[in-house]
């Protein structure tokens, strides 16, 4: 099962959109758990592919409260 990842994205402190993103993360260990580490680089690349007219404008990716299943 894929896990997904909420993204809210933010322009001028207002909310714009919630896009879900289902790329797995790199598993690091911290404070001795493992968690998955998201490159923002790949972030901003999916934001952009999906919501075209946020290019070149100031926008926020803020992670959303991930239900948990």
């Amino acid at each position: 099962m894929k896990q997904r990842l909420l993204l809210d994205i933010m322009l001028n402190e207002r909310w714009q959109c919630q896009l879900r993103y289902y790329k797995r993360g790199f598993p690091r260990i911290v404070d001795g758990k493992i968690v998955e580490v998201y490159d923002m680089c790949d972030l901003r690349r999916f934001v952009e592919e999906q919501r075209p007219s946020l290019i070149g404008k100031p926008y926020v990716i803020e992670i959303s409260n991930q239900p948990k299943y």
